[in-house]
């Protein structure tokens, strides 16, 4: 890892060195490996800053921080790096853990049954089936809060449902003999 730490308007110290780097350090447990760091300390008259962008792994992170103290500045920098370190590690273990639970999913799609499980019917509802046409079932169904309904289409002389879609829109299934 390289570390380029600069200082502005005062000379580097050694223990603000090793604090940088040690907290860097902490940084970089969340990150893996860290390519690169850069560092700018900034002193001025009762104002300290500090600048630090982080580079590992495709990823550019960085943070500022303003206090009276640079210790405390570093600090605040490196503590904000560590919490945007940490968000993109549990980020990308979501995403990692999402997709292997659709791989899961994927494989068992059909349920494994035994013949001694069965399926119960919960509700079962009786639904007068009215005819009428296409147009008239879906105005019938945008009044109503029903997801779906079932009417004998008067066009084709069959069942059919029209059911509301996720995209505001009417759906139709009819049936094919």
């Amino acid at each position: 890892m390289k570390v380029h730490i600069t200082s502005r308007h005062e000379k580097l110290t050694e223990g603000l060195k090793d604090h940088v780097e040690e907290k860097i350090e902490r940084v970089e447990r969340y990150l893996g490996k860290i390519n690169e760091a850069h560092v700018i300390l900034n002193f001025e008259k009762s104002v300290h800053t500090c600048e630090v962008t982080l580079v590992a792994k495709g990823l550019k992170l960085s943070a500022k921080a303003i206090s009276r103290d640079m210790y405390q500045s570093i600090d605040a920098a490196l503590a904000r790096l560590e919490g945007q370190a940490k968000k993109k590690k549990e980020k990308l273990s979501g995403h990692r853990a999402e997709n292997r639970r659709a791989a899961s999913v994927s494989h068992s799609l059909i349920p494994h049954r035994d013949e001694s499980d069965e399926f119960k019917v919960i509700k079962s509802k009786k639904h007068a089936v009215k005819p009428m046409t296409v147009e008239e079932a879906a105005m019938q169904l945008t009044s109503s809060k029903d997801e779906f309904l079932v009417f004998y289409n008067a066009e084709d002389d069959c069942t059919s449902v029209v059911y509301k879609r996720k995209d505001n829109h009417i759906g139709l299934i009819e049936p094919e003999y």
